[in-house]
Formats: structure tokens, C-alpha cells, sequence
């Protein structure tokens, strides 16, 4: 199937490829289908973005937060894991928002809401997590000494 971005131009995507969020996103609850895309072409980078395919200027720049964040724990309740018909642990990825007003390095990320993907099922949510230490704006390139995570 073609799908039109904003930001990628046209793309030709299988059909396999598309993740439905129920319930939409937060604040883009009208949009139900999304493509993962990796932000490099070798995929070896930590940053995607997640582009709709009904809405082509809607796309979120998103982060593995492991990568930045090692001691990042994500507790999903069981309604969560029912709702998104997780069976097990590795049929997970887990992202997090980025936020870049300015320069990539004063970019922060959303650690209080993840991204969570049932890459088998191919279903999406974002939820919010009951950890009182995580941030909605929390800074991504720091010093391992400031990380508060």
C-alpha cells in the first residue's frame, strides 16, 4: 500500500506494517493507523518515527528509552497487556516521545507516557505510567552522574 507523508514523501509500505491504536494517541484520537519507521535506512539507529497513514502531516519522533535510560522500567497493568493482547515479554517495544524545540541536544523525552507496541499483533497505546520519578519533559543527552532514572 502507498502511503503520503509530509515528511517522507511517498512510501510504499506492506500492509503488515501498520499498527492500530484503538483509541487513537492522546490529542490525535481521530487517527487509528500507523507505520514505525526507523529513523536511519541501516536501522541502527535508537530513534523512529511512528507516521500515520490516514493524516500525512501527523508523525511522532520517537526514542528507545532504553538506550539513554538503562535502569528504565515499564510496568504495564493487566488490563494493559490484555488490551494490547501481549503474550510475551519480547512481542514488546516500548518508546518514548521526543521533544526538540531548538537544538537536538536540549531534547527531552517523555518518559511518563510510553509508547507501548504489540509488534506481533501489530497493536499500539500510549499509557501512563504510576512512577512518581519519571518525566513528562525529561532531558535525553546528559551526564550518566545527572540521570535521575
Amino acid at each position: 500500500m502507498k502511503i503520503r507523508t509530509t515528511q517522507f514523501g511517498e512510501l510504499e509500505m506492506p500492509e503488515n506494517r501498520i499498527i492500530t491504536f484503538e483509541k487513537g494517541i492522546p490529542g490525535f484520537e481521530e487517527y487509528k493507523e500507523y507505520v514505525l519507521l526507523p529513523a536511519d535506512e541501516q536501522g541502527e539507529s535508537p530513534f523512529f518515527f511512528l507516521q500515520s497513514i490516514e493524516m500525512e502531516e501527523v508523525s511522532f519522533f520517537l526514542v528507545d528509552p532504553f538506550s539513554f535510560f538503562k535502569d528504565y522500567d515499564v510496568k504495564l497493568e493487566e488490563k494493559m497487556l490484555e488490551r494490547l493482547a501481549i503474550e510475551e515479554p519480547t512481542d514488546v517495544i516500548v518508546l518514548t516521545t521526543v521533544s526538540v524545540t531548538g537544538e537536538m541536544k536540549d531534547a527531552t523525552t517523555n518518559l511518563k507516557g510510553p509508547i507501548i507496541i504489540n509488534n506481533v499483533k501489530k497493536l499500539g497505546m500510549q499509557v501512563v505510567l504510576n512512577n512518581k520519578t519519571y518525566q513528562i519533559k525529561q532531558p535525553l543527552f546528559q551526564t550518566a552522574e545527572a540521570r535521575q532514572v
